[in-house]
């Protein structure tokens, strides 16, 4: 038990979330120990938790839990669950009083600063939750902010319970048996291009899968063998949903030593799934022919067998397929079920395998009128749609936008051609209208003004969007790609573009792996922007930054939702993705979409206008904070004329906290829809009043203290806005107080000159405001006495100025009276001759004592405190308690030394230790409680 114990509290790594992987390894499967026993070396597995049994546990909750780290600041989480003594949660409240406490502030809390000051606690940390009034979201270390999400069900309490959603997840995350399940089952840790990331289930994930592995149970041995249709929609995470499935079923005893066999039918989806267990650290057996196949089923046990359903064909020489293997703990894991698994294919699989189970899975709905699919795998065991998914934050909202009509390239033929097409009742328009499709192809490969036009167009549009990020052309053929390519890249302005098409050297003279255009694809910073392709990544292919699609191929039902899901991924604050139609598929959404419902038609895709309408409400909700103030004309102003009517706008914004942070967050919302509709001209019709909008805010910004503006840095999909060649940036070097920014305010006459120059009195209050409160807060760190009691009194007059028994006049003189006191402290300091930590003690004396001292002993005094404080500087801090004991007794000495009573130093004694602790208490110590 104690080697045990001390590899858990052992560093595996001095990479924090590598140490993480490693305890997660050793919670979940067991710390590996040896011992003699018999004069022999044994070796076991300690478990640590009790997965099976959760009263078997120790659980503890602790709040304001306090711990520090050597000489790194002292933190003290809101809220930290244990288990077995291990932390293996924590959770941060913000305070719901206060607008300026978010959610990003509390993400920025536990992955910054605890992950920087006290990795210690994070070592064994799982689930991570952030909490407020209206908010709670859940997600694992040093996930990216866009990965946390809602915790939307409890499984007892049925959909859209009647909690909070802060509630809701406390319930639903942190119900003993829940949590357990979610440490042991749905934790994966991904090394994906040498980049390690924790990857949490969602809740959607999380139930769905247990469902699943519920109905695997009961089917196993059935007859039929239908497990059923696992529906989650594109880019909500189904392949992870598989790598938790196989995770559960393997650690249960319900099932043995069970084999997966993962089917899909296509290439480039069944290299994704390979690569998302390899990442996740799974061995994988990856069948390379019909033969090997075989080869690979015939097993006893175990396993996990990867192949495409075409090595389910016959030889030759076979009239039907072979059975290979009759063990009933098979279980078949059909990707994209719907495809294919009806078909011939389907039944050799099926033939191969007798007694296995079948679970289909789909990113895209069944229709009605596929039977065929509930045929063969059953009814659904766990359905998320696309709008629940959107309502989560697992994906974003697809918009489209019709320009074929506005661009006038489509000849007759063309429209003809898509309307028969889109018109059929066929689901593959290339493979089963031919002679149609043929006739399109051929008209649109050698319409060479067509293709420039749409090139020029494409090039244009990307350009003048608002979103970092990459695009996709879809062309009708490969040929058309290789043109589009060529087009595109002369162009004006074009940014790098490359084909991915199947066997690219029939057309292009050595062409770069296909390898390496994903990596650079996939990596936002790599200058490789646009991608033409034809077929190739239309499917199973995850990039997050695919902002922009832009289809010239004709498509329907299940190929179009599978190829427009390429941009729902969400990526930073990308607000949603965008599909352009060249060939005339959004004329007629529903004949597109004709085999599903109303609902799915509805959703798939959202008229750009839409977003139009909805950027226009917004706009207008923020020209109502300004309603006073006429911004028209702005960028044509005198930099005086400038800084006075920024000065105007702040003041109106500034009237209450709750107005100012509603503003501001009004602001941010108006960009997000903005950047979505760029380059709509209705988008460049409010440019001018975005910018000036951004200006305030971020002129605002300024002023507030640095740790309130950690929110704000966090790292965006969008460009920076400009109108006319010029930035918010360059309006705040104008009219704001960009200096503010990158120098620590300080008491000085710099400083207080900057406020008599302006003429709003509103915003000259909240300019001393927050001078004073980050001064203070930067100086009670050093002196209590003399500045917890200045922090009291500016809270005091600011509360009367909030609740108007103060004028801002009245206010502002009070203020400056603070700021006058500031600065006579500075020469105080100056006229005794010590130092800040000398001051200090002086003050803490000074404070709370009744004798008359004089000026030269007190100094004295706080000098020799001073110093034999420093003396004991790397004494032991963990034991706070025991430390000031011995405070205490080396205080009173001093003190009584200098002819000090028992009633003179006994009410000296407290605030002495209080301020030496201080200043000195987080040198050495390693954890306080």
């Amino acid at each position: 038990m104690e080697e045990a114990v001390t590899q858990l509290t052992s560093t595996q790594s001095p990479n924090l979330l590598d140490d993480n992987r490693c305890l997660h390894e050793q919670l979940v499967d067991g710390v590996q120990v040896e011992y003699e026993q018999n004069a022999e070396q044994v070796g076991r597995f300690v478990n640590p938790i009790d997965f099976d049994n959760p009263e078997n546990n120790d659980w503890l909750i602790t709040t304001q839990f306090t711990v520090q780290i050597g000489d790194k600041p002292r933190r003290r989480p809101d809220m930290v669950v244990f288990i077995n003594g291990l932390p293996i949660s924590v959770l941060e409240f913000k305070n719901p009083t206060d607008p300026k406490a978010t959610l990003e502030n509390a993400y920025d809390q536990v992955n910054n600063r605890y992950w920087n000051d006290i990795p210690k606690l994070l070592r064994y940390n799982e689930v991570v939750g952030l909490m407020s009034m209206n908010e709670a979201l859940v997600g694992g270390l040093k996930a990216g902010w866009e990965w946390y999400r809602p915790w939307r069900y409890i499984e007892e309490e049925g959909d859209d319970p009647d909690y909070s959603e802060e509630e809701v997840l406390l319930r639903g995350v942190f119900g003993k048996e829940r949590l357990l399940d979610l440490i042991e089952n749905f934790v994966v840790f991904s090394d994906k291009d040498g980049q390690l990331a924790k990857i949490l289930a969602g809740y959607h994930q999380f139930y769905g899968v247990r469902e699943a592995v519920e109905s695997a149970k009961e089917t196993m041995g059935s007859e039929l063998g239908r497990a059923g249709v696992y529906w989650h929609t594109q880019g909500s995470g189904k392949s992870l949903s598989m790598v938790y499935f196989v995770r559960k079923i393997r650690r249960s005893e319900d099932f043995g030593n069970p084999t997966f066999v993962i089917v899909t039918d296509r290439n480039d989806l069944d290299e994704q799934i390979v690569h998302t267990f390899s990442d996740a650290g799974y061995n994988v057996d990856w069948a390379d022919s019909i033969e090997d196949l075989r080869d690979q089923l015939d097993r006893k046990a175990g396993g996990l067998v990867f192949t495409t359903i075409q090595k389910f064909q016959t030889k030759d020489d076979e009239r039907d397929y072979p059975v290979v293997n009759e063990r009933e703990d098979i279980i078949v894991m059909a990707d994209e079920a719907h495809r294919s698994q009806t078909e011939q294919l389907g039944l050799n699989l099926r033939q191969a395998l007798p007694n296995a189970s079948f679970l289909g899975f789909t990113a895209t709905p069944i229709h009605e009128g596929d039977k065929a699919t509930r045929t063969t795998f059953g009814n659904h065991v766990s359905e998320y749609t696309i709008d629940r998914s959107e309502q989560d934050g697992s994906t974003v909202p697809i918009y489209y936008e019709s320009r074929f009509a506005k661009l006038q390239l489509n000849k007759e033929a063309i429209s003809e051609s898509v309307r028969e097409l889109l018109d059929s009742g066929s689901e593959d328009l290339e493979d089963e209208l031919v002679e149609k499709w043929t006739n399109l192809r051929r008209i649109i490969e050698n319409a060479d003004d067509r293709l420039e036009r749409l090139s020029e167009d494409i090039v244009e549009h990307y350009n003048d969007r608002e979103i970092e990020g990459k695009a996709m052309v879809v062309a009708i053929s490969r040929k058309a790609a290789v043109k589009y390519q060529r087009y595109i890249e002369e162009q004006p302005e074009s940014p790098e573009v490359e084909v991915v098409i199947s066997e690219p050297e029939e057309y292009i003279d050595d062409p770069p792996p296909e390898g390496e255009l994903k990596r650079r694809f996939k990596d936002p910073d790599d200058p490789l922007k646009i991608v033409v392709v034809c077929d190739k990544w239309t499917t199973g292919f995850d990039c997050p930054p695919l902002h922009t699609l832009y289809i010239d191929r004709p498509m329907k039902n299940h190929n179009l939702l599978q190829t427009i899901g390429r941009v729902n991924r969400v990526y930073k604050d990308k607000p949603g993705g965008l599909v352009v139609d060249y060939i005339g598929i959004a004329e007629d959404l529903r004949k597109a979409l004709d085999k599903y419902t109303a609902d799915i038609q509805d959703t798939a895709m959202v008229d750009i206008e839409t977003a139009v309408e909805v950027m226009e409400q917004k706009h207008h909700q923020v020209s109502q904070y300004l309603s006073n103030v006429d911004y028209e004309g702005w960028q044509e102003l005198s930099e005086v004329d400038l800084t006075r009517l920024i000065h105007r706008a702040e003041s109106e914004v500034i009237e209450t906290e709750e107005k100012q942070e509603k503003f501001m967050q009004a602001v941010a919302e108006l960009r997000r829809a903005f950047a979505l509709v760029t380059p709509h001209e209705a988008a460049n019709k409010i440019r001018s009043d975005l910018l000036f909008f951004e200006s305030v805010r971020d002129s605002l910004r300024s002023l507030e203290a640095e740790n309130s503006r950690q929110d704000q840095d966090m790292d965006s999909a969008m460009k920076k806005l400009i109108a006319e060649g010029v930035t918010a940036d360059d309006v705040i070097s104008v009219a704001g107080f960009d200096k503010w920014k990158s120098e620590e305010p300080i008491v000085s006459d710099e400083f207080l000159s900057d406020v008599d120059r302006v003429e709003e009195p509103e915003l000259q209050a909240k300019m001393l405001e927050s001078l004073l409160k980050n001064e203070i807060s930067t100086r009670k760190q050093q002196n209590l006495a003399k500045y917890e009691s200045f922090e009291e009194e500016l809270e005091d007059t600011l509360n009367e100025y909030n609740n108007q028994f103060l004028t801002t006049d009245e206010v502002i003189e009070e203020l400056r009276n603070y700021a006058d006191e500031l600065q006579q402290e500075d020469r105080r300091k100056e006229r005794l001759g010590l130092t800040e930590e000398e001051l200090a003690f002086y003050d803490a004396i000074s404070s709370n004592t009744d004798s008359e001292i004089p000026e030269d002993k007190l100094s004295e005094i706080a000098e020799e405190l001073c110093e034999m404080l420093k003396e004991n500087v790397n004494i032991d801090w963990t034991n706070r308690k025991a430390m000031r004991s011995k405070l205490k007794i080396r205080v009173k000495g001093l003190l009584r030394k200098n002819g000090f009573s028992h009633d003179d130093y006994d009410p000296l004694i407290d605030p002495i230790v209080h301020q030496a602790e201080a200043l000195y208490g987080d040198v050495t110590g390693e954890a306080g409680s």
